[in-house]
C-alpha cells in the first residue's frame, strides 16, 4: 500500500478518474502545451503519463518530433496507447521503466515533463538524476503539481529544494489556486 512515507504509483485500476474532463479546469492539455513551449521537431519524454490525459495534445504539438511515454505500469501504457491510437496519433513510443532508471541515452530529450508524478516516485533524487542525464543541454524540465485531491502532492517550497539539489535552475513558474508548474534547465 502506498503512503506519504512509502510512495508508489497510483494503481492502474484507479486511473479512469485521471481522464475526468473536470481536470481541464485545473490545467487543460492546451495550457500544458503552452507551458512546455514545444517546437514541432522536439523529442519529449512524458514520465508517468497514466492513461494519457496530456499525451494527445503534446504529440500533436510536435508533428515532426517524438513523444516517449515512460510508466512503471504496463497497464497505464496500454491505456494511453489505446487513446492515442484511437485519435490517429502515431509519433509516440511506449516504454515500461522505473523513473530512476530511464531507458534512454544521455542527452536524448529536448523536454521532459511530469504532472503529479514525482510524489509517487520512491527515489526522487534518482529520478531527477536520470532526468538530468537524459535531458539535452538547454533542454526543459517541467514539473506540474495539482494540490486538489492528490495524496502525493509536493508543496512548491519542497519541490524547489528538490530541483536545486538535483542540479536544475528555475526558468519560469506558473501558479493557480490548485496547481503550479516549474520549468527549469539543468545547471552547468
Amino acid at each position: 500500500m502506498r503512503t506519504k512515507e512509502k510512495p508508489g504509483p497510483m494503481p492502474y485500476t484507479e486511473a479512469n478518474h485521471l481522464l475526468n474532463p473536470l481536470r481541464n479546469l485545473f490545467l487543460s492539455p492546451r495550457r500544458m502545451v503552452k507551458r512546455l513551449g514545444l517546437c514541432p521537431d522536439d523529442t519529449v519524454l512524458e514520465l508517468g503519463p497514466g492513461p494519457g490525459f496530456y499525451s494527445p495534445a503534446v504529440a500533436r504539438a510536435i508533428p515532426e518530433g517524438t513523444l516517449v511515454l515512460v510508466d512503471v505500469q504496463q497497464e497505464m501504457l496500454e491505456m494511453a496507447r489505446g487513446r492515442l491510437e484511437k485519435a490517429g496519433i502515431e509519433n509516440v513510443e511506449y516504454k515500461k521503466a522505473d523513473a530512476a532508471s530511464l531507458p534512454a541515452g544521455d542527452e536524448t530529450f529536448d523536454v521532459v515533463f511530469l504532472a503529479s508524478v514525482l510524489g509517487e516516485v520512491p527515489d526522487r533524487d534518482g529520478c531527477l538524476g536520470e532526468i538530468r542525464r537524459v535531458l539535452k543541454p538547454g533542454g526543459l524540465l517541467s514539473i506540474t503539481e495539482v494540490k486538489l485531491g492528490d495524496p502525493d502532492y509536493i508543496p512548491k517550497p519542497e519541490m524547489l529544494k528538490l530541483l536545486e539539489a538535483g542540479g536544475f535552475e528555475v526558468q519560469a513558474r506558473y501558479s493557480t489556486c490548485f496547481t503550479y508548474t516549474i520549468n527549469c534547465e539543468k545547471s552547468a
